[in-house]
């Protein structure tokens, strides 16, 4: 794994072993069949030019995901993501004087003309308090007119999306965030969620 961090904004490339990503879309693709995602326009009343995506909440229980290479799929996620933590929390110890964990997983799928286009922050201006950092990881590869970027307000920055990179950032305000438009005929589709103060 390759760990790079600007402005409080870590990048892990090859956070998880080769092909967990494309398994991880394929068990999001036979859930969605099954009727088990919904839109943020159905879900949170979202006009579809702020948010357009696809989403599903999985706890570890609620949703069925095969096994990638005989090992759980959703445990899988959780460890390799400590692996990213860790790395973080050296670089900045003082989080290691706070008790927090990361409990669900969050997955997005962003169809060409989608994403989430307001800026925010993810302590939802104090609602999620207890929100601490945020991850996400990248399941696919956008070609670069396809955009699709994770744009940072602040930090002036836009991180592409890239397989199997995960991004860990502060959930404050000091880094309002949007996911820009993904264009052409692509998808994308990311993992995502919180680590919480306990």
């Amino acid at each position: 794994m390759n760990f790079t961090e600007k402005d409080f904004i870590g990048i892990f490339e090859n956070a998880l072993p080769d092909g967990y990503c494309k398994h991880l879309i394929k068990e999001f693709e036979i859930n969605q069949k099954l009727g088990l995602s919904e839109t943020r326009i159905e879900s949170e009343d979202a006009v579809a030019h702020k948010k357009n995506d696809n989403q599903m909440y999985c706890n570890g229980r609620n949703l069925r995901f095969n096994d990638f290479e005989n090992k759980d799929t959703y445990s899988m996620f959780f460890d390799g993501l400590q692996e990213c933590f860790n790395l973080y929390a050296d670089k900045f110890s003082i989080i290691r004087n706070t008790r927090m964990s990361a409990r669900d997983l969050k997955l997005q799928k962003t169809e060409s003309g989608g994403g989430y286009h307001v800026w925010h922050n993810e302590q939802g201006n104090g609602v999620h308090s207890s929100r601490s950092l945020v991850f996400m990881l990248y399941l696919n590869t956008l070609p670069d007119d396809a955009c699709g970027e994770t744009e940072f307000l602040y930090q002036q920055r836009r991180i592409k999306p890239v397989e199997n990179t995960m991004v860990i950032w502060p959930a404050a305000f000091t880094h309002a965030h949007r996911g820009n438009v993904v264009y052409g005929d692509n998808i994308k589709y990311i993992a995502t969620g919180w680590f919480y103060n306990e």
